[in-house]
């Protein structure tokens, strides 16, 4: 059964390394402790081969170490080349970049988590079949420290995690240690929005501008930001009242892209027009016809529906400056374009919507995820809803009725 020993470099008047008998090792701050384990034989060469690592401070740790390693020999996952776990990483991202269709913001946010975060954690040396929880430990810690989010740390957490159950199925691992890790506590925030008032006045003010369509079938319409700036007019059906939403504008470091839609249940999903909504929308096409006509030769045929005077796409980012800079003139509290969102889901639900209804208008992925969003508007809907059902029976002739009505 192998077991550690300890071992040194010393040697003899000769030259010759003393190994186990160099007088030193009496001392146990001398030398440094190890294994040698068989590993069986080379598929090349068919030569016996050994695995030997003497590289620790403490019997310990060399004990931890040879047990992993064995771990690793049984489950045939020795990395034999080495290979160190900011190389797997950088190469496993490159991989992403030419085989996946993980969309581009996406794809430059597991950039910068592994150029900046993960890689400099682990540093150039940690080779990946080393790689242990306290390490993916000491990563989160790091992140706290440094004052990072919790929301950011969970995504660099999950682009480390991707990257592992990837060098699981590629046997270079035989778990992924970044699986459960403590992580901390993202709190929930209740989603605060304008009250039906302060809506109003907005929409009031935003029609002096020339983008106010835009902002107003936002409210009616519950669509995301990259969504409205991406919006086509060929999907957009006037006379039946419903849009198709198809693609999104995200922009990626200076560049705009078009992608597809955030979630598989938001992507061709259906939008239903108020009447509202389609008087917004027939009266920004007609002033997008007058600018046409203005440009002349000089106006560019982006077809999309909401566009800079020219004609060319929007950019998401312009928008949301636009809607704080409004907001801000008008005084009102402050809320992200996003929030114009949760303002149209939470119109839908007072106004007795179904929440199925209104989680399929909203694109979620399952009703849970808009209850969770939701959930105080959800029981504000349900208290009305249940008040509405109790006022249409006949009062109750008893002692506590007459208290409470004060008949």
């Amino acid at each position: 059964m192998a077991k550690v020993t300890r071992r040194c470099g010393c040697r003899d008047e000769t030259g010759k390394q003393y190994g186990a008998s160099c007088p030193k090792l009496k001392n146990y701050r001398h030398g440094t402790w190890g294994f040698r384990l068989s590993a069986g034989f080379d598929p090349i060469s068919g030569k016996r081969r050994y695995l030997t690592d003497y590289s620790y401070t403490s019997s310990g740790d060399a004990e931890e170490a040879m047990r992993e390693a064995e771990k690793q020999l049984r489950g045939q996952v020795y990395d034999f080349k080495k290979t160190t776990a900011a190389a797997y990483i950088n190469e496993w991202l490159e991989a992403q970049e030419r085989h996946s269709q993980l969309k581009p913001s996406t794809l430059r946010m597991y950039k910068s988590y592994v150029a900046k975060d993960i890689v400099p954690a682990f540093g150039a040396k940690l080779l990946l079949r080393d790689l242990r929880r306290a390490h993916v430990a000491g990563l989160v810690k790091g992140l706290q420290d440094a004052g990072r989010g919790a929301v950011t740390i969970k995504r660099i957490h999950a682009t480390l995690s991707s990257a592992l159950t990837d060098a699981v199925q590629d046997g270079l691992l035989a778990e992924n240690v970044a699986a459960g890790a403590r992580l901390p506590k993202v709190d929930k925030k209740k989603i605060q929005v304008w009250e039906p008032s302060d809506a109003g006045r907005f929409l009031d003010a935003a029609t002096e501008h020339r983008m106010g369509a835009l902002f107003e079938v936002a409210i009616l319409s519950g669509m995301r930001r990259g969504e409205l700036c991406g919006l086509r007019w060929q999907d957009v059906d006037l006379p039946n009242r419903r849009m198709v939403v198809r693609v999104q504008l995200v922009q990626v470091g200076n560049k705009v892209v078009e992608g597809t839609i955030k979630t598989d249940a938001g992507q061709d999903r259906v939008v239903a027009l108020s009447d509202r909504a389609v008087a917004a929308l027939i009266a920004w096409q007609f002033q997008q016809e007058q600018e046409r006509h203005a440009w002349a030769d000089a106006y560019t045929e982006s077809g999309r529906v909401f566009t800079y005077e020219d004609g060319r796409q929007l950019r998401p980012g312009y928008v949301s400056k636009l809607f704080e800079l409004m907001v801000a003139k008008l005084g009102l509290p402050m809320m992200r374009l996003h929030d114009l969102r949760h303002l149209h889901a939470s119109l839908m639900l007072a106004s007795g919507q179904d929440l199925a209804i209104v989680s399929k208008s909203m694109g979620h992925s399952n009703s849970q995820i808009t209850r969770d969003l939701y959930a105080h508007m959800v029981g504000d809907a349900a208290r009305n809803a249940v008040e509405g059902a109790a006022s249409l029976l006949p009062a109750r002739r008893t002692v506590l009725t007459s208290v409470i009505t004060g008949q």
